[in-house]
């Protein structure tokens, strides 16, 4: 009796040995996380942008006025030449409005990109902005629009580009009606621009040159597709004896376009504006009253600013200023623009 209690005292103090070392037996540590696992889940954590973890060089592209033909096809040049280059190219749109590019360059800097491009709206509301992308080390590229703190400013003679387009129109007037005429003609423009001056006295010295007794008979704000349009019916309705509305870029003249082909103006009109983008290359090919043009080559552009952010990213350096040569197309040249 007393040994088999002995035997059974014994097999429970085994049992109770065996489960007391099974939840004291010591957890199974996770094997330690290697140091891009670490890195990685840290940036995750602290929000970082993707621009500055993913080792990818990225360039931002903020144009005037994406609904501006000119500024469309230089940022699709601009996308394309990038993926071609393998460079992470990132567009956001200004809007004509100085505080959207402002909030946009801002937006460029906090994302750590390496290069920004801008068309600025104004001489003036990106000061701040272009300093802070300068103190964070990120070069600035403009077009148009000189500023101190960029890095490269690629931009245009005004005078000499609204000269070329007013001597296409003053050539087409004493042509058609007679170098003594006192032909009517109408500006658009974008008077927000103080550049735009030098542009609008081009086109007026430039008819002069041929048409003297010319009159400017109205000046209105139209640089983008639709304000041209409503521009062009406001002009033929105020001024019905108009016979050129001569635009401060392509966008806006293109727009009146539309109306004046509506309202069947007739052949006896001119058409033309600046920039050389492909819509009004196209019109003049075909012969209509869209006469001309100036050639800015906005497919060239977008490229070149890719080439100035590869340069940037090899350790080369790009020119401080830059001037994007002049050249009128009219009828007579076509040819040479048009594939």
């Amino acid at each position: 009796m007393r040994k088999s209690l002995a035997i059974l005292l014994a097999m429970c103090l085994t049992l109770g040995m065996i489960g007391c070392g099974s939840s004291n037996a010591p957890k199974e540590e996770p094997p330690a996380a290697e140091n891009n696992d670490v890195e990685a889940a840290e940036e995750a954590e602290s929000g970082k942008p993707e621009t500055e973890s993913s080792g990818e060089f990225t360039v931002g592209f903020c144009p005037m006025d994406l609904s501006n033909n000119f500024w469309a096809a230089i940022a699709n040049s601009f996308e394309a030449a990038g993926k071609e280059a393998g460079i992470k190219t990132v567009v956001a749109d200004g809007k004509s409005d100085s505080a959207t590019q402002v909030s946009a360059l801002e937006n460029f800097i906090s994302q750590g990109v390496d290069v920004i491009v801008v068309g600025p709206v104004d001489s003036s509301s990106l000061t701040g902005v272009i300093a802070e992308a300068k103190e964070a080390g990120i070069p600035v590229i403009t077009h148009t629009t000189a500023y101190e703190d960029a890095t490269c400013n690629m931009n245009v003679d005004e005078l000499e580009m609204g000269t070329a387009i007013g001597q296409i129109c003053g050539k087409w007037m004493a042509d058609t009606f007679g170098e003594d005429a006192d032909c009517k003609f109408a500006i658009l423009t974008q008077s927000a621009l103080e550049q735009t001056i030098g542009r609008e006295n081009g086109i007026k010295a430039g008819i002069a040159e041929f048409c003297p007794n010319a009159v400017c008979a109205t000046t209105i704000d139209a640089h983008t597709t639709d304000l041209g349009i409503t521009a062009g019916e406001n002009i033929l309705a105020a001024h019905p004896d108009i016979v050129a509305i001569v635009g401060i870029n392509d966008s806006g003249a293109l727009g009146a376009y539309e109306s004046c082909i509506a309202q069947e103006v007739g052949e006896d009109f001119f058409l033309g504006g600046v920039d050389g983008t492909e819509q009004a290359l196209e019109l003049i090919s075909q012969g209509t009253i869209y006469r001309g043009t100036v050639y800015l080559n906005p497919v060239g552009t977008g490229q070149q600013f890719i080439e100035y952010a590869q340069t940037l990213r090899d350790g080369g350096e790009i020119p401080e200023s830059f001037m994007v040569p002049v050249n009128a197309i009219s009828a007579e040249n076509i040819d040479e623009y048009k594939n």
